[in-house]
């Protein structure tokens, strides 16, 4: 990225549940909704660094195009399984990069998450920078660029790729809150979840035949 000023690096917490059912819906774009659990399974890249304490699994090679979301550009969304070496506990996580034209206050972010109930979290990380500023003397101004991640349930992650239907354009709901209520709305792919838990499980098949 060009002109990039890097501003903040924040770490934080644990999820919340809320009794509110969540019906919001975003619309995914058709390239990324023709895409099919094999066709993410076949692009995630497993990253094992015998110096880590966790084997990682990531989607982000899966769909890198940029699209508009309500509020801002998604410019990154990916999933990231991580195996515990020690447990062969696995998390999930979401990445997720925004791209603003204003700077926007974000705290947490929104789900749908089991029977339908909303699910508040905080975030596990958010770095935020400025991009493509024009010259000292230049007219208009930079945009303001934010990277988050958060944990997902096990159960939530398997109930986003449940929901996968082919070349269905409905989005897994998200909601970037913002303190003065300029709130963000994305959606994950549920392809892209399925796809992540069949690479996990071959993944996890070539260990066993290797043993």
């Amino acid at each position: 990225m060009k002109n990039r000023t890097r501003l903040a690096f924040l770490a934080i917490v644990g999820p919340l549940t809320l009794a509110t059912p969540a019906t919001a819906r975003e619309r995914l774009p058709s390239s990324l909704a023709q895409l099919s659990p094999n066709d993410f399974a076949s692009r995630v890249r497993i990253i094992d660094d015998p110096l880590e304490p966790v084997i990682i699994l990531s989607s982000q090679d899966g769909y890198k195009r940029s699209r508009s979301i309500g509020g801002a550009r998604a410019d990154d969304v990916y999933l990231q399984a991580l195996i515990n070496r020690e447990t062969g506990q696995v998390s999930w996580q979401v990445w997720h990069e925004l791209s603003m034209t204003s700077e926007r206050k974000l705290d947490s972010v929104e789900y749908r998450g089991d029977s339908g109930t909303l699910q508040k979290s905080g975030f596990l990380a958010m770095e935020d920078w400025l991009d493509q500023c024009p010259p000292t003397d230049g007219i208009g101004s930079c945009n303001h660029v934010v990277r988050i991640a958060f944990e997902l349930p096990d159960r939530t992650l398997r109930e986003i790729a449940d929901a996968y239907r082919p070349g269905e354009r409905t989005g897994w709901l998200l909601r970037f809150k913002e303190i003065n209520g300029q709130d963000i709305t994305s959606g994950l792919a549920p392809a892209e979840a399925a796809g992540l838990i069949l690479a996990l499980e071959k993944w996890k098949r070539a260990g066993a035949a290797g043993a």
